[in-house]
């Protein structure tokens, strides 16, 4: 090879050399999405339900239950303990199997059941229960007892108790009583609260001849306890009834906080359901909104609609499955015969209320067939409409987007950073919009738009505050190396939205095809560096 091709290829291997070992970069610029999110009536009022009506007006629709009085608090059946205590006072002669005793002539035979409020039961079926026995024998035989709740069947047969209790020992049992059903008519069929009990003392066929010395005896004590029906049956008598002062969660305002807020209309339907077999007169004696911060009562005025309401009994279907056909009643409060917008212009947190009631106010009229059934009660509920159409000054609106910066590891090298959220408003409202970024622990750490530079335009209205077309817009931030910084460490952003009604006071309509659509995106100029 002539000496003047190696000097040229040294020379090009040199060059090449020395130019991989060379660090080229580039200023790049780039555009990323890393935020959508769309602010519409769900996020305005969390997890309301929602309607529309026919001409497309969303409205709040909810209900809240006021009252549920049950069985339990209608008629109580108290633990009750019978004791029998049989010492023989003189020797007796003692052959296995003879009977001592036996109540069948004596008064003991009828159990009465001291039911609170006037209650005067005829009939019971167990949902459960027990009868706790506690037998102490101290006589130097085995001794039986056998006992017999003759008034409590079970399939069609009586619930009997036969056990033998050793020589100079006591022993504890528990019988269930679930499913039986109580007569409680006494003897002859013409008492209330009464059940019937026959028992038995003997020798127990295993036993020894023996002579029972004077003291010696068997102590039994019948325990009835947690005692729970099914059904009762009766004269529930003339209870006087009190609900409350008590209060309830109304819900469903969740991030709403307007200025200056002017509902034009909005009802209250009280429903009444009925499920026990008696009557009630009734009255909401009471009924105030409460918003908590700041604290402000408004106190519901409607007249005499929520007073000295008859409350009709409910009626048996003789369906097991399905006992009941209730009797309802429904009582609306509106905007027309109340301060109902006033009341709920107050944006309450819960309603107070109370309410009195009054049972059979005409007496024993269904001849002691007044009945009610486990699960079954007098349940009250408010069912609370309100038509989105107001005026107010604005109100605030809240919701959040994770951040995806998966794109973004150029964040590191960032010349200049721009943020561009993009929107699309179809509501009658200007919106001021705010974006905080939060970190991991959900905590802000910084501010993306400037105050005065936010503002977001209403959609394109008529003469009634009607959107008829929606309107695109852009708002700029222009992000310096600390809110860089602190970008790298957003997890997701909350948007604040202060929405600011126009034309007032017409009522501004929010309708289901409103919407406010965000699209937040990066504009980048960034350092990239190839060695």
């Amino acid at each position: 090879m002539r000496p003047f091709n190696k000097l040229l290829i040294f020379s090009i291997l040199i060059i090449s050399i020395t130019f991989c070992k060379r660090e080229t970069s580039w200023d790049i610029d780039a555009a990323f999405p890393i935020a959508k999110s769309s602010l519409n009536i769900n996020n305005i009022f969390g997890d309301t339900i929602f309607k529309s009506d026919a001409s497309g007006l969303i409205h709040i629709a909810y209900s809240r239950e006021l009252i549920n009085f049950t069985i339990d608090s209608l008629v109580k059946l108290p633990d009750t303990t019978i004791i029998l205590n049989y010492a023989f006072p003189v020797q007796v002669p003692l052959t296995p199997g003879m009977t001592l005793l036996t109540n069948v002539s004596f008064p003991d035979k009828e159990i009465k059941f001291n039911v609170s409020n006037g209650v005067e039961l005829n009939k019971v079926i167990l949902k459960k229960g027990f009868l706790k026995v506690d037998y102490k024998n101290s006589c130097r035989q085995p001794l039986k007892f056998k006992y017999q709740i003759n008034s409590a069947t079970l399939l069609g047969n009586i619930l009997e108790i036969n056990q033998v209790i050793s020589d100079n020992s006591s022993i504890s049992k528990s019988y269930p009583l679930d499913g039986y059903t109580l007569n409680l008519t006494g003897t002859n069929g013409n008492k209330i609260n009464t059940l019937l009990q026959t028992y038995t003392i003997s020798a127990d066929a295993s036993g020894l001849p023996d002579v029972l010395q004077p003291g010696e005896g068997i102590d039994v004590t019948l325990s009835y306890i947690d005692i729970v029906p099914e059904y009762v049956q009766g004269y529930f008598g003339q209870q006087n009834l009190s609900f409350g002062p008590d209060s309830t969660d109304i819900g469903g305002l969740g991030n709403f906080n307007p200025t200056n807020l002017v509902l034009t209309q909005s009802s209250v339907n009280f429903r009444i359901v009925n499920e026990f077999g008696v009557e009630m007169s009734s009255s909401i004696n009471t009924m105030a909104s409460i918003k908590s911060t700041p604290y402000n009562k408004v106190i519901l005025n409607a007249g005499n609609i929520l007073r000295s309401i008859n409350v009709n009994r409910a009626s048996k279907t003789n369906n097991p499955t399905n006992p009941v056909t209730p009797w309802k009643k429904q009582i609306n409060v509106n905007s027309t015969n109340s301060n109902l917008n006033l009341f709920l212009q107050n944006l309450p947190n819960y309603l107070v209320y109370s309410v009195d009631a009054k049972l059979n106010p005409l007496g024993n009229s269904s001849s002691g067939n007044d009945f009610a059934y486990y699960g079954k009660g007098l349940k009250v509920y408010a069912d609370i409409d309100i038509p989105l159409s107001l005026s107010a000054d604005y109100f605030t609106l809240i919701n959040y987007a994770q951040v995806d910066l998966v794109k973004l590891n150029a964040l590191k090298n960032v010349n200049s950073c721009e943020l561009h959220l993009d929107s699309k408003n179809n509501y009658p409202f200007e919106a001021h919009i705010q974006g905080y970024m939060m970190n991991e622990q959900n905590i802000i750490i910084d501010s993306l738009f400037i105050p005065k530079q936010n503002i977001i335009p209403a959609g394109i209205t008529n003469a009634n505050n009607i959107v008829i077309n929606p309107v695109n817009s852009r708002l700029v931030s222009y992000l310096d190396k600390n809110k860089v910084e602190n970008l790298r460490k957003c997890k997701q952003i909350k948007f604040m939205s202060y929405l600011y009604l126009s034309n007032q006071p017409t009522p501004v309509t929010i309708s289901e095809s409103g919407y406010l659509d965000l699209e937040l995106s990066t504009f980048l100029n960034y350092n990239s560096k190839i060695k």
